[in-house]
């Protein structure tokens, strides 16, 4: 009986990671933005940057474990915080939310955000509601993908886009505030892990390689000195980092 329900549990184990990465292979159609110049984002939007960004200066680089207040709305999940952080921004401020698994297929109007932690679920979400883009924007979400020793993971980790400059055709320098990020540390801060923190770099939406997207600003147009909480470079040094898609809480054009 006991071999019976280890074989059991064993099984349903398997069948969750099984539908978990069914789930992040799953291939939706990008939306076209008729734009890429940056738009100002509605008022909620801009209420949710300055709410990121308090976070950003009220954490201070000090690390907050697996299990902090950004996960408790999740009943204290410890998985996927880095989207857990992003929801909890939006439950802070009644964005109405959609459950993935509840999400309909379809245009939703207004905006809205997905009530997931998991990269994958909220990926899933948003593309059932057609708001994926390449267009990046002040408040769109950016599912970062990653090429490290073990190969390629398209669905690797998330951050809020805080701003947008326009570089050239296709061309972007993007500053996001991102959770469950490492930080090096420096004079005044020790080392940690599970924090949150700023970082700035070029996105090509037109790159040969979608693999090569996301590069570092050249060193001579850097204006601010790197810290424990602010960093030039990628959120996972030992991973090549690279931008798979972003989501939309807000459509450019559309009324709030």
């Amino acid at each position: 009986m006991k071999s019976m329900k280890r074989l059991l549990s064993v099984l349903l184990c398997f069948a969750v990671l099984f539908s978990s990465s069914a789930l992040a292979a799953k291939k939706y159609k990008a939306r076209e933005i008729t734009t890429e110049v940056v738009q100002d984002p509605p008022e909620t939007i801009v209420k949710l940057l300055d709410l990121a960004y308090r976070q950003w200066v009220e954490t201070d680089g000090q690390g907050l474990g697996e299990k902090n207040k950004y996960t408790e709305w999740r009943n204290k999940y410890k998985y996927g915080w880095c989207g857990g952080f992003i929801t909890w921004l939006m439950l802070e401020l009644d964005v109405p939310q959609q459950e993935k698994n509840k999400t309909p297929s379809g245009e939703v109007p207004g905006i809205v955000h997905v009530k997931e932690a998991g990269v994958g679920k909220l990926y899933d979400g948003y593309a059932r509601m057609n708001r994926i883009t390449r267009v990046p924007q002040k408040g769109f979400i950016a599912v970062y993908g990653n090429v490290g020793k073990g190969g390629t993971t398209g669905y690797y980790h998330v951050g809020l886009v805080y701003d947008v400059v326009k570089l050239e055709e296709g061309k972007y320098r993007i500053t996001t505030i991102e959770g469950n990020v490492i930080s090096p540390g420096d004079a005044t801060h020790p080392k940690v892990g599970n924090t949150v923190r700023m970082f700035i770099r070029d996105y090509d939406m037109n790159a040969e390689k979608k693999a090569d997207n996301l590069t570092l600003v050249p060193e001579a147009e850097r204006d601010r000195e790197e810290n424990a909480l602010f960093s030039y470079g990628y959120a996972y040094k030992d991973k090549h980092m690279y931008i798979n898609i972003f989501l939309m809480p807000w459509i450019p054009g559309e009324e709030e």
